[in-house]
């Protein structure tokens, strides 16, 4: 038996769907390299994206709020156009930067467990956002296989680099979660520029801060000595050059002694 296809798709034998989706179930569930977590996550966004492209949006100002700490959860977020963070604020009224998202990624999903925020989401930049009521954006995945599937992957890969961040932060030095944090902006919001890597983002000292839990002097020291050894490079208006495979050097032998690493405290 041949299952109806929709308008302008090929009909598609049961028996090949579930096969494809078992291989889609297997990757996901077996995800030894986070490159694949992120291809997955690139492609839920792309299926739940072609459903918000048409609707109406909303502007954000540089440094408006999307949502607050505590505000009831009942949608998620696509950003269109912009730069969003997501923070979280400890006891003594620190910022502190939880995940970033830029224009084409959906955020504000993880919240639907309690009700409520548990984090504030703040535009970096002038921004336009597209909000879907949850109910729908359940009513989607439940009707759509392959994007629970890969919701589910979406939801592990946050979770992982989630982990990964409460460890960077629990037992490296502040050097080296600088340095790391540096790594993973090269490698989600950089371009290529020779053999420097440019980040297509303006962050500000105190926004390097807030992600690796340190004060801004601290963070301003350390990109100093990160620019003498020939690392980094920036200026006021174009932003942090970075030289992704020194970063990696540099990272070698701190792995074996976190005492080599200069640190300055937090």
């Amino acid at each position: 038996m041949v299952l109806r296809a929709g308008a302008g798709q090929a009909a598609q034998d049961p028996g090949t769907m579930r096969s494809s989706e078992g291989r889609m179930m297997y990757t996901a569930m077996n995800m030894t390299d986070h490159r694949h977590c992120a291809a997955l996550s690139g492609c839920f966004r792309g299926k739940l994206c072609e459903q918000l492209m048409n609707r109406p949006g909303r502007s954000v100002g540089k440094g408006e709020l999307v949502y607050g700490l505590g505000d009831s959860a009942q949608s998620v977020f696509f950003l269109r156009r912009g730069f969003v963070k997501l923070t979280s604020l400890t006891e003594d009224g620190r910022e502190l930067i939880l995940r970033l998202h830029q224009a084409g990624e959906v955020f504000g999903e993880l919240c639907h467990c309690t009700g409520e925020r548990r984090e504030q989401a703040v535009a970096m930049e002038d921004s336009e956002i597209v909000e879907l009521n949850f109910d729908e954006f359940v009513a989607h995945l439940q009707n759509n296989r392959p994007a629970f599937l890969l919701f589910l992957s979406n939801v592990a890969q946050q979770l992982s680099a989630a982990y990964d961040q409460i460890q960077t932060l629990s037992f490296s030095s502040t050097m080296e979660r600088l340095v790391r944090t540096l790594g993973r902006l090269a490698d989600e919001f950089g371009e290529p520029d020779g053999e420097w890597v440019r980040l297509t983002h303006y962050f500000r000292q105190d926004d390097l801060a807030q992600m690796i839990g340190a004060r801004r002097e601290v963070v301003s020291t350390l990109l100093n000595q990160l620019r003498d050894r020939g690392l980094i490079n920036y200026a006021r208006k174009d932003g942090l050059l970075l030289h992704r495979a020194g970063l990696d050097g540099f990272l070698v032998p701190a792995e074996k002694s976190p005492a080599n690493l200069s640190d300055s405290g937090f």
